[in-house]
């Protein structure tokens, strides 16, 4: 893989993880 695509997988994936954090929070909080 070039380093492109790693970084741009790296940022989808923390986005995710960023977001499913916020909806947990949201729901249980």
């Amino acid at each position: 893989m070039s380093q492109a695509t790693k970084i741009v997988i790296g940022t989808v994936g923390v986005a995710a993880f960023l977001a499913i954090a916020l909806l947990a929070v949201l729901a249980f909080g």
